[in-house]
């Protein structure tokens, strides 16, 4: 049956079809079956339903416009169930207008072949879906972030950041995430087709999208088949004819009714005059209509191709840059609701080890933490590579000294929330302040004054007199605001 959403939610997936008798059908997201496009306001669809009008199975319908070239009305979709019955419709109503052409056109006199469709109609057609997802950017507020992530690289990791935040947090909803999630749904489906296109036949593509849509290229081909035909009926008439003559004239020859067969043979010559004729007209008709179609093939898959090869450029560059829009948003969206998530505050980051934000670029450094970087393959090989650079290019290491736990969270979290790069350790007793300082650059070391097992002074002359830190920067934290038993400030 054919539909036309109505109604849609992103947030639980639900949505309501109209069908043409203004029956309302519902359906969820189980009963969506189109993995290339998400539901939407507006949208034509194909569906099945049960007994109770609930929709079991839906998907796009490939009619989303109508007239003009695509020779199909909305009143033929409303009027036909299916798809599959529309494009029986098109087709039949195709070949009549080659029919009409055909019959019209002197092609003794033709020296061109019109276009039905415009070269450029033809290539949007078939990127019909691709051009449908890029549309849903829109939907999207441009990143400012200086940094846009690459998506070919941090796309395995995105659900995991999200799952890893909704699991700590139970404040959080999903539903947060739907316009970013539903946006990327539908422009991976329409990036990972782009490693299909790259292994199509683009000859073949050029057929099917182009020359069976020009309705005057078709009628020619007609014209060229039947010339073709008629030239060798001719052929055929005129080697039965010259087969009759040689009979005649043995007739002839051996004196068998020579009057009555010398009118046939005349007769016969004059039919093989004819034949001749024709053949050699529907030869040379042939032979230009044929000459025509190379020339009009060859000129149009040239410009198919280059034509082709610049849209499909140009989509891959929007599909791309827009897989790298929607993870950066959605990766800053994780960040900014864990540096304000209280039960971040108390669990997480209360873990000395846990000294970043687990957004995306986190879960990637786990997952390489525990592979041989010796035989990486090569997916893994260029992430790692991928994010070492940019956590080199944007990465700061901070160090708190400090021996109130609380006092060293509160900062810890005040410094992660300054940048989605930072690295932020703690140290709460001695023995792993020097180990620290022996082994890492800090670019600035915070030091509380009044939680630290011996003066700040001197922590500050003991670390600069290593080679690795003695460029870093210190600062002493404010003395904080000490609360009594019943929460008010002393």
């Amino acid at each position: 049956m054919h539909g036309r959403i109505v109604r849609y939610l992103n947030s639980n997936g639900k949505g309501v079809v109209i069908n043409a008798s203004k029956m309302l059908f519902d359906f969820n997201k189980e009963a969506w079956h189109d993995k290339k496009v998400m539901p939407m306001v507006g949208m034509y669809v194909e569906f099945r339903c049960n007994e109770t009008h609930q929709i079991t199975d839906c998907k796009v319908s490939k009619f989303q416009e109508f007239g003009g070239n695509t020779m199909i009305s909305e009143a033929d979709f409303w009027r036909h169930d299916t798809d599959e019955e529309l494009f029986t419709l098109q087709s039949n109503a195709r070949d009549a207008i080659v029919q009409k052409i055909y019959k019209s056109t002197d092609y003794t006199k033709i020296t061109e072949i019109p276009l039905t469709i415009k070269l450029v109609d033809t290539i949007k057609t078939y990127f019909h879906q691709e051009f449908l997802a890029i549309s849903f950017l829109n939907d999207l507020p441009v990143t400012k972030d200086e940094i846009l992530f690459d998506y070919a690289h941090l796309k395995r990791f995105g659900v995991k950041a999200l799952d890893n935040l909704l699991f700590n947090d139970k404040t959080i909803a999903k539903d947060d995430f739907i316009g970013e999630l539903s946006v990327m749904t539908r422009l991976d489906s329409a990036f990972s087709d782009f490693s299909r296109y790259n292994n199509l036949n683009l000859k073949q593509i050029f057929q099917d999208s182009f020359l069976l849509k020009q309705c005057h290229y078709q009628a020619l081909v007609v014209a060229m088949n039947n010339s073709r035909d008629s030239q060798n009926l001719a052929q055929k008439r005129t080697n039965a004819l010259k087969s009759d003559i040689l009979l005649l004239e043995r007739r002839i020859q051996a004196n068998l009714d020579v009057d009555k067969n010398t009118q046939k043979l005349n007769k016969v010559k004059k039919e093989l005059e004819e034949m001749l004729k024709a053949e050699k007209y529907y030869s040379g008709l042939s032979a230009r209509l044929t000459d025509m179609k190379e020339k009009f093939e060859s000129h149009y898959l040239k410009s198919f191709s280059e034509l082709y090869q610049k849209i499909y450029t140009r989509i891959y560059k929007k599909v791309k840059s827009g897989l790298d829009i929607c993870v950066t948003i959605l990766d800053d969206k994780i960040y900014h609701k864990i540096i304000k998530s209280v039960a971040f505050s108390k669990g997480f980051f209360k873990i000395p080890e846990n000294d970043r934000v687990p957004n995306i670029i986190y879960f990637v450094e786990q997952y390489m933490e525990h592979l041989n970087k010796d035989r990486l393959n090569e997916k893994d090989a260029l992430a790692y590579r991928y994010v070492n650079t940019i956590c080199k290019k944007h990465r700061k290491y901070f160090l708190i000294i400090s021996t109130n736990e609380k006092r060293a969270t509160e900062i810890k979290v005040k410094i992660l929330s300054q940048n989605k790069f930072n690295v932020v350790k703690t140290a709460y007793k001695n023995t792993v302040y020097f180990a620290m300082v022996n082994e890492m650059r800090f670019d600035r070391i915070y030091i509380d004054p009044e939680n630290v097992w011996k003066n700040p002074n001197e922590l500050i002359k003991e670390t600069k007199a290593l080679k690795i830190n003695e460029n870093a920067k210190f600062a002493l934290l404010p003395s904080s605001i000490k609360e009594n038993r019943f929460g008010f400030a002393d």
